[in-house]
């Protein structure tokens, strides 16, 4: 009994392995969508609002970088 949770573990994360991905996500022009938003779709999804892109923008005078959506 006791080798049996192991097994069971492992079986249960190989199965999560091949399932697809969620059915949010949407390959849409050529490029992965996750997010769907009233009929339009977004790759971001930042503070409760969604986003197409984002760029990494680099901190100037020791400030920390960060990402800007749009």
């Amino acid at each position: 009994m006791k080798n049996l949770l192991p097994l069971l573990f492992a079986v249960v994360l190989g199965v999560a392995c091949f399932v697809p991905a969620q059915a949010s996500a949407y390959y849409y022009g050529g490029r992965y969508y996750r997010y769907s938003y009233r009929g339009h779709y977004y790759r971001y999804h930042y503070h409760g609002h969604y986003y197409r892109h984002r760029g990494w923008v680099v901190g100037v005078n020791g400030r920390a970088g960060y990402y800007r959506y749009w």
